[in-house]
């Protein structure tokens, strides 16, 4: 009788846990139609934090154009925004000269690809395109170079980060990274690193999101090299809800996620690569 009782507290628990998550998710989801022109809302929620992180699982098309929407959304509103991107500075250094669309696919991360991650996509390269021209945004490069030294590649990233950040202290940080980068409660990534740095304003008011989804494919590199990759998720209440296809959520308490919120698209598809 004893478990039993313990086995129906549990399913008790679980079931209520459950029915709380529904209800906030219901509450508190921001439907998204369009991630390159997000609605005000989102810029509501986001306008208090100083530094924004989002991180993705590297291969796909979805990713990019919500990047691109929320850089515009906080320049709408009058916001200056550094936007960094998780690759090497030298590699773009044609573009860096240039600043024009030729020139981001001139440049050595796509055009010769030092090391195929599925970030060396069509959907970053039109990400850079797009934010080139925006008078409110600077982007930046901010990934290691090969010739760095290779003792903690999360906290040389953060160096670069920060030593941008110095030169536009007031600017709003928009990160694009993998998402294990940003990942909280992760000793030594590269938000670990903005949280240890007390003396620098990137470490106040930090907000991680990341990229979820239900299924689809990423063309991803697991250690085999580029190829195309099925990937799902373990149902949930958050990604079963037949009317929320595509939507925004910000936790009130993470303490159950690993990111601050996410950027919920049913299916993921492959990005293409410019160097094939």
């Amino acid at each position: 009788m004893k478990y039993i009782i313990i086995i129906i507290c549990l399913f008790l628990s679980i079931s209520t846990f459950a029915q709380s998550d529904l209800e906030y998710l219901n509450k508190n989801a921001i439907q998204i139609s369009n991630p390159k022109k997000l609605n005000d809302s989102i810029y509501n929620l986001l306008s208090g934090y100083k530094t924004i992180m989002f991180g993705e699982m590297h291969g796909t098309n979805e990713s990019a154009p919500f990047v691109y929407g929320l850089a515009t959304l906080c320049a709408k509103h009058g916001d200056s925004i550094l936007v960094g991107l998780e690759i090497p500075s030298r590699s773009m250094n044609a573009f860096k000269e240039q600043n024009t669309d030729g020139s981001i696919f001139q440049s050595d991360f796509f055009a010769h690809p030092p090391y195929q991650s599925g970030k060396e996509s069509m959907a970053w390269a039109q990400l850079i395109s797009k934010l080139k021209d925006n008078s409110h945004v600077k982007l930046f490069f901010f990934d290691i170079n090969a010739d760095d030294p290779s003792t903690n590649r999360d906290s040389l990233m953060y160096e670069n980060i920060k030593t941008e950040h110095l030169k536009f202290p007031n600017f709003k940080v928009i990160t694009f990274s993998g998402n294990y980068h940003n990942r909280l409660n992760t000793p030594n990534n590269l938000y670990d690193y903005f949280k240890r740095d007390t003396e620098c304003s990137l470490s106040k008011n930090i907000c991680t999101l990341n990229m979820a989804y239900k299924e689809g494919s990423a063309n991803a590199n697991f250690k085999n090299g580029l190829e195309i990759k099925q990937l799902g998720s373990y149902p949930s209440i958050y990604n079963s809800q037949p009317n929320l296809e595509k939507y925004f959520l910000l936790f009130s308490n993470n303490a159950e996620y690993q990111y601050n919120g996410f950027y919920f698209v049913k299916t993921i598809t492959p990005a293409s690569m410019t160097g094939h």
